[in-house]
């Protein structure tokens, strides 16, 4: 028993034994850790590794580097030596001519070596970017080497008008061609020849380009961002009618902490005073503009003109609302009569008195109109005085009208004043013009832009359309939103922006817009859209005179059941 469990432990020691010597052959084959030194090279070889190695540093330094002062026949000699080696060392040569490895010859004085193309080399701008006409593959700007000790330069020659002397540019460097002079002759640079002339042409075309000027800010063009002082309400709707796309209002709410400065503005109160009036009306008009006259600002000045076939003005010019000029305007309007039968309202010469000449840029103009719009009842007549006026007037003035619910012509006073970024307030009885008079100048009390413009960009390049447009968009008044509506062929996100004139700067509001949280929009969206394109197409008429443009109005209208103008 004994020794059956000897040989058994015996027979183990010796497979694990094997088992061990073959692991450490493997490892010896297959392991880096094993491996074995290069071995030498053999007993009869030509050349010794050491030998070859010095060889080809000999005849690389010698094939870079060539003696300066040594003969060409000799260092030929010794190139096709170093040629044979080559061959016998079984390196590949290049097909090249053997004077291709000869030195250059002597330099001559009207030579001149280019730059090293290994070397660092700034190309100079585009033709188009310099100021005359450059060859491209010259114009290379070479940078500037350390100057040479005891180079003579050209005096440089002082223009003879004194007043060239800052004008003119200045003397363009020839320190680059010397530099490339110096480093040849020292044999520090070898490359093609090119002559003198073909150098210094290349150099003196070398010219840095101008500086481009820095783009300016938002600040140093006197342009405020205030994006973040407005809220976007968005409202949409379906065009309705089989018509395709999506109808949308973009409202843009001031916040209550946004203070601008206010815009100094100048006020014109035209009162018709004709027979059709009537007298109680006219006294209610008289003291609704004595009521209106506490609402200005000692900075803003104001006029009063009352009007039949013909006119009076309360001063020759505006006046600041002082004392004296409040009591002058009081007792003004105390005098104001009725006209006769036979004087009816001729609105021209009123309307004209109120152009500013000249109109300052940082101030606002604006004429209310208190009348039943008689004056306008001829469509001869309004098509004549809103062309002639509106053109001149160019959105100088802002005109707002004032009638009451039962005139016959306030179809003709809302044309007028849209077209001239106003808007029309009616009354329904005598006694409630004095509070549509105060809300108005309430509404327009503090004028902080002018001049708005409103442009959309749609994200997918989608046509999309705006109103109010151009001189029709009122002007921004502190607290009141601005509404802007607009159509587009689908509910894509586009970016809606606002510019105006502020009192000393630039306004300028940026809002993306999504209909993701849009309202819906009804009936009052579509039919405010339909005065809007009725608007343009009255613009159109009393341009071009064309019934088409009426007859487009009256196919917006209808459906709405809104009266139409010049009629």
């Amino acid at each position: 028993m004994m020794g059956d469990k000897r040989r058994l432990f015996l027979a183990c020691v010796c497979l694990s034994l094997c088992f061990h010597a073959l692991t450490l052959y493997l490892f010896q084959i297959h392991s880096l850790w094993f491996a074995q030194p290069p071995s030498a090279p053999k007993q009869g070889a030509s050349w010794e590794l050491a030998e070859r190695q010095m060889i080809l540093k000999q005849v690389f330094q010698n094939l870079s580097h060539p003696t300066k002062n040594a003969e060409p026949a000799l260092q030929k000699i010794e190139v096709e030596e170093l040629l044979q080696n080559l061959a016998l060392l079984k390196v590949e040569i290049p097909e090249k001519p053997l004077e291709s490895f000869l030195p250059p010859p002597p330099f001559q004085p009207t030579e001149l070596l280019s730059w090293n193309p290994r070397q660092p080399k700034l190309t100079a701008p585009a033709a188009s970017l310099l100021p005359f006409s450059v060859d491209a593959s010259l114009a290379a700007f070479t940078p500037p080497a350390p100057p040479i000790k005891d180079q003579p330069r050209a005096p440089s020659r002082a223009p003879e008008d004194p007043t060239l002397a800052l004008s003119s540019p200045p003397p363009i460097s020839t320190a680059p061609v010397a530099s490339l002079i110096a480093f040849q002759q020292e044999g520090l640079i070898q490359a093609p020849l090119i002559s003198e002339a073909q150098a210094r042409k290349k150099a003196s075309l070398a010219i840095p380009a101008p500086p481009l000027p820095a783009f300016p800010t938002l600040g140093e063009l006197d342009t405020y961002s205030y994006s973040e002082s407005f809220d976007l309400d968005i409202v949409c709707s379906p065009k309705g009618d089989g018509s395709e796309g999506y109808l949308f209002a973009a409202t843009l709410i001031p916040h209550h902490d946004l203070r601008l400065p206010k815009i100094k503005q100048h006020y014109t109160f035209l009162i018709d005073r004709a027979n059709s009036i009537q007298r109680e009306r006219l006294l209610a008009t008289k003291s609704a503009v004595l009521s209106a006259l506490n609402e200005l600002d000692s900075d803003d000045t104001f006029n009063i003109i009352v009007f039949d076939s013909k006119l009076e003005k309360a001063f020759a010019q505006n006046l600041p609302p002082d004392s004296v000029s409040l009591a002058q305007a009081r007792s003004f309007l105390d005098k104001i009569q009725l006209g006769s039968f036979f004087a009816p309202a001729d609105l021209y010469n009123p309307l004209f008195l109120t152009l500013p000449y000249p109109a300052k840029e940082n101030e606002i103009y604006t004429a209310i109109l208190l009348t039943d719009g008689e004056a306008l009842s001829k469509k001869n007549s309004i098509r004549s005085i809103l062309y002639t006026w509106t053109m001149q007037n160019s959105g100088k003035i802002c005109l707002y009208t004032l009638g009451m619910s039962g005139d016959p012509n306030l179809a003709n006073l809302d044309a007028a004043s849209a077209l001239n970024r106003g808007r029309l307030a009616y009354s329904p009885t005598k006694r409630g013009i004095k509070r549509k008079l105060l809300k108005t100048m309430r509404n327009i009390h503090s004028p902080i832009a002018k001049n708005l413009s409103a442009k959309a960009i749609s994200t997918s390049g989608a046509a999309i359309e705006l109103f109010p447009k151009g001189a029709q968009i009122p002007h921004l008044y502190l607290d009141q939103p601005i509404v802007i509506l607009g159509s587009c062929e689908s509910l894509d996100d586009f970016i809606l922006f606002v510019q105006g004139r502020c009192k000393d700067s630039w306004f300028n509001i940026k809002k993306r817009v999504s209909f993701i949280n849009a309202k819906k929009g009804g009936s009052s969206l579509r039919k405010e859209w339909a005065l809007q394109q009725a608007y343009s197409c009255y613009e159109n008429y009393i341009r071009d005179d064309n019934p088409e443009h009426l007859a487009k109005a009256r196919e917006l209208l209808s459906p709405f059941d809104i009266q139409l103008a010049f009629e």
